[in-house]
């Protein structure tokens, strides 16, 4: 299995651009208000979405603890979704089937179909929570107790299938891991900016030291024209395939032109799809 060892964060500034590019839904219901990090409650149970601290994969209901595994970080995804990332963690909501009362797990980020949703509005003005194939978010038989598993199932806007958003930060902040930025490479500590543009400019996947990322979503491969080094990184290994598998090649210093960099085999390495800093 995946594992995503970096947290990707969506900075204010670029929600903006793709909000001008895209037809992001209306915002406002149920307190949802575009990117930035939420508690997620059950209108029914009156009990929060929570990324169960004992596998960090079950999808559970929990009463409220304002803790970090019960706090989402909402980014967009492809026009009219959203990416719902785990603050512990950083793992994605996703749904992992297509069935009715088919578990929602918290799996490894890669932006795939099945981790992106629609926020819309319910019949009160409160959201619900749909995926691609129209089943929404559900606690099953309109549970109450603390640790019942969230699920997806048919749309029928019941208060048990209606969620409040409350608002607890945006994200133009720095946070541990890897960020996406839309302005020239910047970074708070020791790591490495990926840049979009020759000479460190342009957008920036940046990754902490220490993290590795498996797989970069699909929307950033073979994107990237520069590599920056903060702090004290020691080095990058940029892999041309998932799960570090492919071409490979490290990188010790600022490399302003990837365009002519070559591994020491003389391949290209414009091509990146896994990545790992040290």
């Amino acid at each position: 299995m995946n594992r995503l060892q970096s947290r990707l964060c969506l900075t204010a500034v670029y929600a903006l651009a793709a909000a001008a590019s895209a037809p992001f839904p209306a915002w406002g219901q149920g307190g949802f208000n575009g990117p930035g990090r939420y508690e997620i409650r059950n209108v029914r149970s009156g009990k929060v979405i929570d990324q169960d601290r004992n596998d960090q994969t079950s999808v559970i209901q929990f009463s409220a603890r304002n803790t970090d595994n019960q706090q989402w970080d909402v980014l967009p995804a492809e026009p009219g979704f959203w990416i719902l990332r785990n603050a512990m963690n950083g793992k994605a909501l996703e749904a992992v089937g297509p069935g009715n009362s088919t578990p929602v797990r918290g799996m490894p980020f890669t932006g795939r179909l099945g981790q992106q949703w629609r926020i819309v509005p319910a019949r009160d003005g409160n959201a619900l929570i749909t995926n691609r194939l129209g089943k929404t978010m559900d606690i099953p038989n309109a549970s109450t107790r603390d640790g019942a598993r969230v699920q997806t199932y048919d749309v029928n806007g019941e208060a048990n299938q209606r969620f409040v958003f409350r608002r607890l930060a945006d994200l133009a902040r720095r946070d541990d891991g890897a960020h996406l930025r839309l302005m020239d490479a910047v970074m708070d500590g020791d790591g490495v900016c990926l840049c979009r543009e020759p000479g460190f400019r342009g957008r920036a996947f940046c990754v902490a030291a220490g993290d590795q990322v498996e797989r970069l979503p699909d929307q950033l491969i073979e994107r990237f024209a520069s590599v920056k080094f903060f702090g004290r990184a020691r080095g990058v290994e940029l892999f041309s395939e998932e799960e570090f598998g492919g071409r490979r090649a490290r990188i010790e210093r600022d490399q302003p032109d990837l365009a002519g960099f070559r591994n020491e085999r003389g391949e290209s390495m414009r091509r990146i799809v896994s990545v790992r800093v040290y």
